[in-house]
């Protein structure tokens, strides 16, 4: 890798980005929640050729702006509406986000730690696999990564234009998910400042010019929507934003160091080599100390906010792979790993060699194992997953056997200081994921959902109505392709009648508490009212047996843990 330009190391990023990153995206079903989600969302923009305004169920969706659904809808109208298109737009942000690490490790720090920098990065197990994800956070993380090293280069040379590109990647941050991004970067400021010994390095022109730019840049969508439809959308916009702040939303609440501990797993193993740079003292000024102001700055904040999900604290990779290439460097230069280091290391790769050995094992044996200890598990829901048949081989243990063969050699390497070694066992790990997310991943999903999915994929040509009762999902939508309700659809004219009980022309208009109010009074007309087209229900055992008790209905399919119920008209 030495021996080669740079142009040849962007070339290779690019050829190896491409083929390893996108000709396996397809390979396995969308995800609930986010997933979905985003992608059926894409889908209606297309269907409705509104491409403005964000929907789910061809109703108003205000927790996300739409710049990602965008850029969804685009390469579906391209590629078709299915599971490679949605994640296409992450798979090339991917190989942005690795030429972005390579530039400017290359320029703020040396070519060895940027090219240390881009093998963390996809050698790293959560970061790798967010470029093979559907969501939104890889497009915004990159977003406010470059915003904040935009903001750096203001300390080193003071230029105006930083200003300016600065607030232009901001606005797109916040088109992309949201004002948290505004929060992020001004946070990271404040605490520039405060390192700086509370000295402005900038003027107050400089600051004004950023902000208008920001500003200018959201306004592009979020003002012709509160013109053309009201402050609604934003009020729902604000208020969800700060749901998510003050209390578990969609029972996504977790303990303080949820964080913490996901980011030190799941980074591994550039979390575990770039703690040593956490405790090395660093000027104010250097490129090192804006990543750990980042880092610090995610982290704290989102161990802070109630609602806790593993990707809210995914833009703290950019931190901890740059962290850990710098760390790798001084590692290649001859400072060896200390004692700490190495038990860090030993006691990670234990873990994920367990994981990477178990899961196919268990998958394996997993009947055998729930005959034989039933009462492992008490819950139905995970006990009728995992009952789903499912084709595993020898060769899934053969592939984890693997694994735990590259996570060895990767700390043998390190701790013998043998950086050729440790190179090419990166690369093991990085072509190994690929092959864990297409061969082994496929496997898992289908005991968490595929078999309600092959039952959404059957039925999508029907002419029938179809929800889900009392759990969260996205992925009949989806799945069943569903359109706009017709003006002559029964369901569209209970929903007309309820806005004109609640006096409001859209739901849009209305508050939390009629939301749900409408949302029960649909739900109840499924259930008891006078149908024009048959209605599918899907319960998970819980709730199942409201629907077995519920005149009218029929139980037609119990797989993996979803219980199928139909209701025809005139029952």
């Amino acid at each position: 890798m030495d021996r080669l330009t740079t142009k040849q190391l962007s070339i290779a990023i690019t050829v190896l980005g491409f083929l390893f990153f996108v000709p396996f995206l397809g390979g396995v079903h969308l995800f609930d929640w986010d997933e979905i989600n985003f992608a059926e969302s894409a889908r209606e923009m297309l269907v409705t050729g509104n491409y403005r305004q964000v929907l789910v169920n061809y109703e108003p969706f205000w927790e996300k702006p739409p710049l990602f659904f965008w850029i969804q809808a685009l390469s579906m109208k391209v590629f078709g509406v299915n599971e490679f298109a949605a994640r296409l737009p992450n798979a090339l942000v991917g190989i942005v986000s690795l030429h972005t690490l390579f530039y400017f490790g290359r320029k703020l720090v040396n070519e060895r730690t940027a090219k240390w920098w881009v093998l963390l990065y996809v050698a790293s197990i959560t970061p790798h696999f967010y470029f093979h994800s559907g969501i939104i956070d890889p497009l915004f993380n990159l977003l406010i990564f470059t915003a904040v090293i935009q903001l750096y280069f203001t300390i080193v040379d003071g230029n105006t234009k930083r200003w300016v590109y600065a607030g232009l990647l901001l606005g797109v941050a916040v088109l992309t998910k949201g004002p948290v991004a505004g929060l992020i970067v001004l946070l990271v400021l404040f605490v520039m400042w405060v390192r700086n010994q509370f000295r402005f390095w900038f003027k107050w022109h400089h600051a004004l010019l950023f902000g208008l730019i920001t500003l200018a840049i959201t306004s592009i969508w979020f003002l012709p929507e509160v013109v053309i439809n009201g402050p609604g959308f934003i009020e729902n916009f604000i208020s969800y934003q700060l749901d998510l702040l003050r209390s578990p939303v969609a029972s996504h609440g977790q303990p303080w160091f949820y964080h913490p501990l996901v980011l030190l797993i799941g980074c591994f193993p550039a979390s575990v080599l770039a703690i040593r740079r956490f405790t090395n003292s660093t000027d104010s000024k250097d490129f090192e100390s804006i990543l750990k102001y980042l880092f610090w700055v995610v982290l704290i904040l989102f161990s802070i906010v109630t609602t806790k999900i593993v990707h809210y604290s995914s833009l703290c990779y950019f931190s901890l792979t740059g962290l850990a290439a710098i760390r790798l460097t001084t590692w290649a230069n001859g400072e060896s790993l200390g004692v700490l280091e190495k038990i860090r290391l030993g006691i990670l790769t234990v873990i994920w060699s367990v994981i990477f050995i178990a899961i196919p094992l268990v998958g394996l044996n997993m009947t055998k194992l729930i005959q034989t200890y039933p009462e492992i598990i008490q819950d139905a829901f995970t006990l009728q997953n995992l009952s789903v048949t499912n084709s595993w081989s020898i060769g899934h243990v053969i592939l984890g056997g693997c694994a735990v063969l590259l996570l060895v050699t990767i700390l043998l390497s390190l701790i013998r200081n043998n950086r050729l070694l440790a190179t090419y066992s990166l690369v093991g790990l990085f072509v190994y994921l690929v092959l864990f997310l297409t061969l082994t991943v496929p496997k898992i999903e289908r005991y968490t959902q595929g078999s309600v999915i092959d039952f959404y994929t059957s039925i999508k040509q029907e002419d029938c109505y179809m929800d889900v009762y009392k759990f969260k999902s996205y992925a009949h939508y989806f799945y069943t392709e569903i359109q706009p309700l017709k003006p002559s659809d029964g369901l569209q004219q209970v929903r007309n009648n309820k806005l004109n009980e609640l006096q409001v022309k859209s739901r849009i208009e209305l508050n939390e508490t009629e939301r749900k109010a409408y949302s029960n009074h649909e739900m109840q007309w499924l259930l008891t009212g006078d149908i024009d087209k048959p209605v599918y229900l899907i319960a998970q055992p819980r709730k199942a047996k409201e629907l077995a008790d519920t005149p009218g209905f029929e139980l037609i399919q119990n797989t993996g843990g979803y219980w199928v119920y139909r209701r025809n008209p005139g029952n």
